[in-house]
């Protein structure tokens, strides 16, 4: 079982999902990429 790696082209804080699932309901925008779900270089 291999894991992947969402570095090389994701965020890594939102695994290039863009944003974040709370845990109350809801999402929340990823702070990191600003929702984009690309990592900042």
């Amino acid at each position: 079982m291999t894991a992947k790696n969402y570095e090389s082209n994701g965020c890594a804080y939102c695994s290039g999902k863009g944003y974040f699932q709370l845990l109350l309901g809801g999402s929340e925008t990823c702070t990191c990429c600003s929702g984009s779900g690309q990592k900042k270089e």
